[in-house]
């Protein structure tokens, strides 16, 4: 069997979406996505989980001057649950890693901070929590540098010109008790009593309300990709054209919405050009990587069905060609499907054409082969699929997903590309918002 990757139920929000690839198609939307969204990660989508990552990586050196070196992760990890704890009981916030945790233990009215496992928020806070999900976001952002991780001066001066003073009025100067606090293996915190001014103090550090000046600095960093932007100017111009869309916490993505931006792209003038460009291309190449992820997901649940009677069956919820797929133009995407791999590029032009054509027999061969050499590569036991005798062989079922209607290809969407992160940051800024 193939080892995939699971997560016990003790947080819903654990998961991070993508641990399953059978095809191999992360590796592209990835390189197509960041061409407009440099900085985030497809989990680093909580303004307020970045703030919790700036002030823990103050802390934590804080903790190391001190105590000296090795400190970090241990520091982080205790500071994140107390952070957890102040967001649930005193600012009622749910949602984030950890919360389910977080709420079972508060009800016994004290709680314990410690990077034991058992005291952990989440089942592995190092990997599924802030630490894990919110570092390598931070570096490309320009808010931690280094080794071991530090904040930049931006990310400091921010601490120190925002945070400080809402501490100092909460009673704790410069956050010096939590520090000692953070020092400690195991701290002891009762949330109904001495722990209830802490906690009120360090909810007022995040509460769901941006100042002027964070707004203004999480534009910088967070929305507009920070410094050492790796767009060049496009996700800043995205940003821009979202913010008269930023009409609720979602967004419709889906090719048609991408060509749409990008229209509006070409409209804004030449330095524009580029933008619309790499919209229109993520638009073009999920009309590729969206149906042939559900196919290949409708296949593990077909095992011992004949490959002809399931291309008859995509013929006709598909119709006899899937026009949504405009192979002239893909094939202007081959270096980018290849980087550097002309096989692999091979193979998803092959795809692609079996869709426009609506050999769908050879499609369903194409995707099974795709999956192999997948595996392979990763040195896994074997491929999820074999076509043995005409027949499915599925080494992997899974209860068989619907495939979409034919009139839903056009805007089938289902791959982020950065874009659902780069929203909620926005979203979360939204000026109106916060007076």
């Amino acid at each position: 069997m193939i080892a995939i990757p699971f997560l016990t139920d003790l947080d819903s929000r654990a998961a991070v979406k993508g641990s399953r690839d059978p095809l191999g198609i992360q590796s592209i939307w990835t390189r197509f996505g960041r061409h407009v969204v440099g900085n985030l990660s497809t989990v680093s989508n909580s303004v307020r989980d970045f703030t919790i990552a700036i002030l823990g990586h103050y802390f934590t050196e804080q903790v190391a001057e001190a105590v000296g070196p090795g400190t970090d992760l241990d520091t982080f990890l205790k500071w994140e649950q107390l952070a957890g704890y102040a967001r649930s009981k005193i600012n009622h916030e749910g949602g984030f890693r950890g919360v389910e945790r977080v709420q079972q233990n508060l009800q016994e009215g004290s709680v314990a901070l410690s990077a034991s496992s058992r005291h952990q928020i989440l089942s592995s806070q190092k990997l599924y929590g802030i630490w894990g999900l919110y570092t390598v976001p931070a570096r490309s952002s320009g808010l931690l540098e280094g080794t071991p991780a530090r904040l930049t001066s931006p990310a400091r001066d921010l601490v120190r010109e925002v945070y400080f003073p809402k501490l100092a009025e909460a009673g704790f100067r410069e956050g010096k008790t939590i520090v000692d606090l953070l020092k400690k293996e195991t701290v002891k915190l009762d949330t109904e009593a001495g722990g209830r001014r802490l906690l009120v103090a360090v909810a007022g550090l995040i509460e769901k309300r941006f100042t002027a000046r964070e707004r203004e600095f999480y534009r910088d960093y967070l929305l507009f990709g920070g410094p050492e932007d790796a767009t060049e100017g496009r996700q800043r111009q995205l940003v821009e054209l979202l913010e008269s869309k930023l009409t609720g916490d979602k967004f419709p993505w889906s090719p048609g919405a991408l060509r749409a931006l990008a229209r509006e792209a070409e409209g804004e003038g030449e330095a524009w050009g580029s933008l619309a460009n790499y919209l229109s291309r993520i638009a073009l190449i999920e009309t590729v990587l969206a149906p042939a992820s559900v196919l290949f997901i409708h296949l593990l649940g077909c095992h011992d069905a004949t490959v002809d009677e399931l291309a008859h069956r995509i013929r006709r919820g598909w119709g006899p060609k899937m026009t949504t797929v405009d192979m002239g133009k893909v094939l202007e995407l081959k270096a980018e499907l290849a980087d550097g791999d002309d096989d692999a590029g091979k193979r998803w032009l092959d795809i692609a054409s079996t869709m426009a054509e609506g050999q769908y027999q050879d499609l369903i061969g194409l995707l099974v082969s795709q999956n192999r050499v997948v595996m392979q590569i990763r040195g896994a036991a074997g491929a999820w699929i074999e076509i043995q005798h005409g027949r499915l062989h599925v080494r992997l079922p899974e209860e068989r997903g619907d495939l979409p209607k034919r009139q839903a290809l056009p805007n089938l969407w289902r791959f982020p590309y950065f874009l659902d992160s780069l929203y909620a940051v926005a979203f979360a800024l939204k000026e109106d918002r916060h007076g």
